[in-house]
């Protein structure tokens, strides 16, 4: 029996679905208000802003197809038909379909995530919406053994914030919080860089435990750090391969000034 207020999901055969089943599949959740890089998404969503002239969710999918991901299915909330008309059903041959996050203003990405997670049945990626990476770190990431999962990282700085990871001697992930204030570097802590490589047991792990969940104002990284066993995740150190999360207008001018310069 589910706990009140758990979302339902279903894991099916994906052998018996459509396009969007299988391990080329990515899910990108781009839901989001971005209320902290306001103007710039007071008419369009934060997956959307322009960098090198592209939409940021274009252009992480267009890195995905270039290296053989095939469909996509984007999770969509704040100016959702916005959304649409940018991105397109299809980017370099890759077909995109979308899932709307109605309750996008009150949820998190837990939500939008387990709005989605069918279309990952026999595993794939998961990637946040707000993310732009270097051709280097998505090489890394696809390049990742599919039968394990993985979490791209890099190693933590004072710097950081969001999302840290500490991890084993092998590599394996066994913790994981929020930081909102400056925290010194240690061995084996990692900053997310909000991209998972999930192999077929890791993404029915997660559809799961999301599916468990009542909260729905978690981050999805809170409800796997509950889970942690159930997933076996493996760290994808991106170190030397330049990304960064867009959270506010300082970051967009970074990535605009990172990534326009090297186009």
């Amino acid at each position: 029996m589910k706990p009140a207020g758990a979302v339902t999901t279903r894991v099916t055969d994906c052998r018996a679905q459509p396009f969007w089943y299988g391990m080329n599949h990515v899910v990108l959740l781009g839901a989001g208000s971005g209320t902290r890089l306001r103007p710039h998404t007071d008419h369009r969503p934060k997956c959307a802003i322009d960098i090198a002239g592209e939409p940021l969710a274009v252009r992480m999918l267009r890195q995905l197809a270039n290296h053989g991901v095939t469909a996509a299915t984007v999770v969509i909330g704040h100016c959702a038909e916005r959304a649409r008309a940018l991105i397109g059903n299809r980017v370099r041959g890759l077909e995109v379909r979308f899932v709307e996050n109605v309750a996008y203003a009150s949820t998190n990405t837990m939500y939008s995530a387990v709005l989605a997670m069918d279309a990952l049945a026999d595993g794939g990626f998961l990637v946040e919406g707000d993310i732009v990476a270097s051709d280097a770190a998505i090489a890394r990431l696809t390049s990742a053994d599919p039968a394990s999962s993985h979490w791209a990282v890099e190693p933590w700085t004072p710097a950081h914030r969001g999302s840290r990871l500490r991890s084993d001697d092998d590599g394996r992930i066994i913790a994981q919080d929020i930081c909102r204030t400056q925290a010194a570097a240690t061995r084996w802590l990692w900053k997310s860089a909000g991209m998972l490589r999930l192999s077929r047991t890791g993404a029915r792990a997660l559809a799961g435990a999301l599916g468990d969940e009542r909260d729905r104002s978690l981050y999805y990284d809170e409800v796997i750090a509950r889970h942690l066993p159930a997933f076996d995740l493996a760290v994808l150190d991106l170190a030397g391969a330049p990304w960064l999360e867009i959270d506010d207008p300082d970051d967009l001018a970074q990535a605009r000034r990172l990534f326009e310069e090297a186009a």
